[in-house]
């Protein structure tokens, strides 16, 4: 037993094989580090700095030929990029924004990464940021991709404060129509207020027992519970909708022939 001890304490000492070996693997290390710090120091910096000053240009020139034109000038600017884009392999729609358009244009025809650098302008655009600037609110920022992930972010999130803000709409017109014919009335002696909370359990037979009522609800808290519904809804109506794409799909997948097939069946 002593000797197991003794085994399972005794510290590892390397030998001068492994010192070796472990001094060459960090060398080789320190040398990639260096590699790196040269790269980020030199042609990366300077693929930076040149990709951010044509995206300022880029900038600059969208302010001040489009948002400063008038109607007639932007409507001009459009068709005649649209059709030079057009000509150059570049699919253009009438919906495509003139921002998107002005960084195909200079970036050539690869979307995506046309899509990330209009994300960038228009980030910037909606932030005060003038093109002077544009390179360091980038950098500040975290580089192109992570301007790019915030404002998609931001995309997303004000469409689902849009759908939320339509859906409490259509709750609150359901609760006062409930008002009128409501889903239930239940006698409950001593309740006050303009809105009472019910707090209720459902059982297995489909009932519900109310289990605490809190009286004289105040009007935040009222509108929260709206907002909760809303967003209910909002996804309710997600999932429905998804079902319903996944049915229309699949049925679009059937055979012209599928009623001749199955009558032969």
């Amino acid at each position: 037993m002593a000797k197991a001890n003794k085994a399972a304490t005794s510290v590892f000492t390397p030998s001068a094989a492994d010192v070796a070996f472990t001094n060459t693997t960090v060398q080789s290390l320190d040398g990639l580090l260096a590699r790196r710090k040269q790269w980020e120091a030199t042609d990366y910096k300077k693929a930076n700095e040149g990709l951010y000053a044509l995206l300022a240009d880029c900038k600059a020139l969208f302010d001040e030929k489009f948002m400063k034109a008038d109607a007639t000038g932007q409507k001009a600017l459009r068709i005649d990029l649209t059709a030079k884009l057009k000509a150059g392999g570049v699919r253009v729609q009438k919906t495509s924004p003139t921002l998107t358009m002005f960084v195909r244009y200079v970036f050539g025809s690869d979307r995506k990464r046309a899509q990330g650098y209009a994300y960038v302008l228009k980030a910037a655009i909606s932030n005060g940021i003038a093109a002077e600037d544009l390179a360091a609110y980038i950098v500040q920022e975290g580089g192109i991709e992570e301007v790019k992930r915030k404002m998609v972010l931001s995309e997303e999130s004000l469409a689902k404060r849009a759908a939320v803000d339509s859906a409490k709409v259509a709750v609150k017109a359901a609760a006062e129509l409930a008002s009128v014919t409501p889903l239930a009335t239940v006698p409950l002696a001593g309740v006050t207020g303009d809105y009472v909370v019910l707090l209720a359990q459902p059982t297995p037979d489909g009932m519900v027992n109310i289990i605490s009522v809190l009286s004289d609800v105040k009007d935040t808290l009222v509108e929260t519970l709206f907002a909760q519904m809303a967003k209910k809804k909002v996804e309710d109506d997600a999932a429905d909708a998804t079902v319903g794409n996944e049915a229309s799909d699949l049925m679009a997948s059937v055979p012209a022939n599928a009623a001749t097939l199955a009558k032969q069946a």
